[in-house]
């Protein structure tokens, strides 16, 4: 079972359900989740993984309970998402996401502003009026809201960590709240949706090795990676200043190359990470994340096609190319 693919149709029908049918927040909300194009008509469909919501319908669904009673939760934790990218394009200034004009660049940057704070409002309010005792929805609220701070910390911590020397340790506490606090969140709120709070926070544990990983193999590709496959500039980071995992290993085992970030060329600055190793370093720590999100699984009470889609899901992110 391909957990991507599983629950598609139905998270993307339910996410054009919740945006307005007219007016300024139609294409607002519709625009970055591909529903609406910039000229107001219809759009490409919904784009990107979906792998936080899909996340939330497989913990649900391997927890015995019907995956479509877990819609509202993966809807919500999908507009949280999005809400994130559309900001950090306006702070990155990236212009092309997922094939098409960024946000900012189609409905200008306070407008894009103004769709990232309805994305974020609507994520909450879909999630409150999800099918589950009263207590469920105030447990998942309240995940959703934690991992939600948590990622705008990790966002804010990786901003401020751009041009200083930090370690891998700095960084994989910037990288479990960036990109580890929602994927663990996703599989909480299957927990929650299932019925089973008791299970919440081993859940939670598990996805946010995996979202750590997420971001490592992120950070690989953003380096190494093919940009035709991976949808970016590749060296952009390095551009920008950018501390990600290839670059902290590195100043840790050469504080030199810090003049090299500075003054040297991007491909240059790639050249000597590639000959400290910094690109196997990468790959050995997101191999190792992904080892310990699966023995984590493998202590849940996952049925037997659970555990062999969600290693699956691992293998696929280990090798994933965009």
């Amino acid at each position: 079972m391909n957990i991507l693919e599983r629950y598609r149709t139905e998270i993307a029908s339910s996410l054009a359900a919740v945006v307005p049918g007219e007016g300024i927040l139609r294409q607002l909300i519709g625009y970055p989740l591909g529903l609406v194009g910039a000229d107001g008509g219809p759009g490409p469909g919904i784009g990107g993984k979906l792998l936080r919501p899909s996340l939330v319908c497989f913990a649900c669904e391997a927890l015995g309970e019907e995956p479509e009673g877990a819609l509202p939760l993966a809807t919500a934790i999908e507009l949280v998402h999005t809400f994130s990218l559309v900001h950090d394009d306006i702070v990155d200034g990236d212009r092309v996401r997922r094939g098409r004009p960024t946000a900012w660049v189609v409905l200008g940057e306070h407008q894009a502003i103004h769709a990232g704070d309805g994305l974020l409002a609507l994520a909450f309010r879909t999630a409150a009026q999800a099918d589950i005792p009263a207590e469920g929805v105030a447990r998942a609220v309240a995940s959703l809201a934690t991992a939600t701070v948590a990622m705008v910390g990790g966002q804010a911590r990786d901003l401020e960590l751009e041009g200083m020397c930090a370690g891998t340790d700095l960084y994989l506490e910037m990288a479990r709240g960036k990109t580890g606090a929602l994927l663990g969140c996703a599989l909480e709120l299957g927990a929650i949706a299932a019925r089973r709070p008791d299970l919440a926070l081993a859940h939670r544990a598990t996805g946010e090795a995996l979202g750590v990983a997420f971001q490592l193999r992120d950070d690989w590709l953003g380096l190494w990676g093919d940009p035709r496959e991976f949808g970016k500039a590749v060296g952009a980071d390095l551009v920008r200043g950018k501390r990600s995992f290839p670059i902290a290993w590195a100043l840790e085992r050469d504080p030199s190359f810090s003049t090299l970030l500075n003054e040297g060329t991007p491909d240059e600055a790639r050249a000597r990470l590639a000959e400290l190793g910094a690109d196997e370093a990468t790959a050995a720590k997101a191999e190792r994340l992904l080892t310990v999100a699966e023995e984590r699984a493998g202590a849940l009470p996952w049925p037997g096609w659970a555990r062999a889609a969600f290693r699956d899901l691992c293998r696929g992110l280990a090798a994933r190319v965009r």
